[in-house]
Parts: C-alpha cells; structure tokens; sequence
C-alpha cells in the first residue's frame, strides 16, 4: 500500500495532475460575469486586456505568480500554445475573446479575478472623464478609452434650479421604454447621463438672462428632470443626433442627453439653453404663463 501511494503520488507530481477538490473553481463554472474580486462584471475593455494579457505568452508559472491558481494557469496556456506545447508556434489557438477564456475548463471566478487584478491597471482613466462635459459650447462628447461607468448618479447643485430624476429610453427591441432606476442603464447610458448631470450643473453656475427671465415670469419654477435616449443596445432603432430640451409640463422641462450607438454623448449646450429659454417665454407670454409643449 505505501509503495502504491507513492508511485500515484509520484505521478501527480510528474504530470502536474490536480483533483477537483484541489482547484477553487469549478469544471464548467461561469467566470466571467463575477471577473472582479467584488463580484462585478468586467467592462469591455477589462475583458479585452485579459485577453490581450494571456496571448502575450505568459508561462503557466508566470500565471501562477499573478494569482491564477495552477489547474487555471495549466488549461489556459495548454489551450493557448496549442498541441506541442509552445508558445509562438504554427499551432497555437490565441484566445480571441474573454468567452473564449471563460470556456476552458477550471477558469471560473477564482481565475477571473486574478486574471482581472493582474491587468486592471491597462484600462485605468487617468484625469477627470467628464472634461468634455465641462465644456457647455460641446454638443457631442466621446469617453477617453476605458472609461468605467458610475455605478451610482450624483445629482448636481443647480443652484436656483433643479435637475431631478434620472429617466432612460433604451431605443432597442426589450430595451426599457422608460426605467428611472439609474441600476438599469447601460454602461454607455449611465455615463451620458452623469454627464448631462455635470453639464447641468457647470450652466447653472452663471444661468443665461433667458433663463433666469423664465423662472420670473412664467409659471415655471426652475424644475428640470434628466433624461437620457440611448441607442447603445443591440440593434438599435437608428441612432442619437442632438441634445433637445422640451416643456413635459408648465412645471418641467426634460433635460434631454443621447447616448449614440459608439457610446459617445449629446448633451444639452448652453446654446441650446438660451434657445429653449427664448421660446418657452414667447409660449408663456401667449398663454398666461404656461410654457406646456416648448421645445429646442
């Protein structure tokens, strides 16, 4: 019996073999929508530099010493450097998606997320993401690559005037028509809106004379409410072109960004403000205050 123990253990050790028991993910366990250590999904540029990161050649030691435990470490550079073992050779089966990663066996969520610790600095945004947003003369403004989406809204200080609300119309078949739970927002809808917020809130730090001529003579009381149409699901119906801003009610006026297809964003312009401004104090002046239906 001892003989026979040592030479199975002898083989273990010669062929690199593990039980199950020996590895913290499972055969078949899904990975990639729990990648990160917390559970959350990887955004798409995450997902891409894991990818990028393991069709760089790393050995199955080099693996295990970023934290990718060695029955994951095995499998993937196996699957990668082909049938003879080697890494830049004719036979080599480079991993074109994170699915693909995700689809060898042993890499689940142990695996994802070291994998994810290892190269999450590669889609790191250094500088303030919402710059563009800044700019209130910008009509359409692009993320730098990598940007992460908030996953909680900050409301902006409007001062005098108020952005409340946050109301999605997803412009794909099953997208929601409307949400107003931020939660639900697309990557890509999530950040224009955050950026209408910030655009919001950098205008109504020196609101136009229009505006502020509104809120004194008509019925309205300085109330606006965000919303965003976002085109960024799969097969949208066409595609965002502007910013507009629209009179729901006498009480309300829709701030309303677009999120296009690419995921960059329209957001209201100062311009378009004065604009809107102008017309709902002709509608106001020909109907006793209520500006209800003006529009730009």
């Amino acid at each position: 019996m001892r003989t026979a123990s040592f030479l199975a253990f002898a083989l273990v050790a010669a062929t690199g073999c593990m039980t199950d028991a020996e590895s913290p993910d499972g055969a078949d366990e899904d990975g990639l929508s729990a990648g990160k250590a917390d559970g959350t999904e990887l955004s798409e540029c995450e997902k891409q530099a894991i990818v990028d990161y393991l069709n760089e050649g790393l050995s199955r030691s080099a693996l295990e010493e970023a934290g990718v435990h060695r029955r994951a470490a095995t499998n993937l550079t196996k699957h990668r450097d082909g049938a003879d073992g080697t890494f830049g050779t004719d036979d080599d089966d480079l991993f074109d998606t994170a699915e693909e990663v995700d689809g060898v066996p042993y890499v689940g969520p142990s695996a994802f997320a070291a994998l994810h610790a290892a190269t999450a600095s590669r889609c790191e945004v250094v500088g303030d993401i919402y710059e563009a947003a800044r700019d209130v003369n910008k009509a359409l403004i692009v993320f730098p690559e990598g940007t992460q989406a908030p996953t909680d809204y900050d409301y902006p200080d409007g001062g005098d005037f108020d952005l409340n609300g946050t109301e999605f119309w997803q412009k794909w078949s099953g997208g929601h028509n409307p949400t107003y739970s931020f939660d639900e927002g697309t990557d890509a809808g999530r950040l224009c809106m955050q950026a209408s917020a910030i655009r919001f809130e950098t205008i109504m730090k020196d609101p136009p004379a229009e505006l502020v001529r509104l809120a004194a003579e008509t019925n309205w009381d300085g109330s606006f409410y965000n919303w965003n149409d976002d085109y960024s699901g799969p097969n949208a119906y066409g595609d965002g072109s502007s910013a507009r801003l629209w009179a729901w009610q006498t009480y309300l006026i829709k701030w309303i960004s677009q999120t296009k297809r690419d995921g960059s964003c329209y957001l209201p312009t100062r311009d378009l403000l004065i604009r809107a401004a102008t017309s709902c104090l002709a509608t106001g002046a020909s109907n006793g205050g209520e500006i209800q239906g003006c529009r730009s």
